[in-house]
């Protein structure tokens, strides 16, 4: 039995040195986003977690979602405005918004700073105005298409002033 077993592996050392193909797995081409001045979108899901008290309405948590719309002006700077809905522990709030975005270095890996402000709209009361700035990491899928993941300071001004951990996660797509 046990000259089996050495048998089995010489056998298998020597079957490997005498392959006469690599066996390297071809890389996935290098993709970056296209990084040209036109139109580009980002779709993100957005939560935060508040900072300080947090008893009152609006001040505890709150998720949901964005739309952006905007212009990459050139590979560094885009300007965009968006919409959403945020979900709170107190209710809903439309965010309408403009967003500033600077990518540091543009790559597979591309990190970027980014600012929003606008408004906060109630349905159900009075609105509010927020300043959102976060650092994040966008990945490109391929030339049209990346995922983000971001984290910031979300501070929101109203009867009161609220300060919220920010985290978003998205998808952009910029086509050619």
């Amino acid at each position: 039995m046990k000259s089996l077993y050495i048998f089995l592996l010489v056998t298998a050392v020597y079957v490997e040195s005498v392959c006469g193909q690599d066996r390297v797995i071809p890389n996935k081409p290098y993709s970056s986003l296209y990084s040209g001045p036109g139109y580009i979108t980002n779709n993100e899901f957005t939560s935060g977690f508040g900072l300080g008290n947090v008893s009152l309405p609006f001040t505890k948590t709150f998720f949901g979602f964005n739309t952006i719309h905007g212009y990459q002006i050139n590979r560094f700077f885009v300007i965009s405005g968006g919409t959403g809905a945020l979900f709170y522990n107190g209710g809903t709030l439309i965010p309408v918004f403009m967003d500033l975005r600077y990518r540091i270095h543009f790559n597979l890996f591309t990190p970027f700073l980014s600012g929003d402000g606008g408004f906060l709209l109630n349905p159900d009361g009075a609105s509010k105005m927020f300043l959102n700035t976060a650092a994040g990491l966008r990945y490109s899928l391929n030339e049209k298409l990346g995922a983000t993941l971001a984290t910031g300071l979300w501070i929101q001004m109203g009867e009161t002033r609220d300060t919220f951990i920010n985290i978003k996660m998205g998808l952009v797509y910029k086509p050619k």
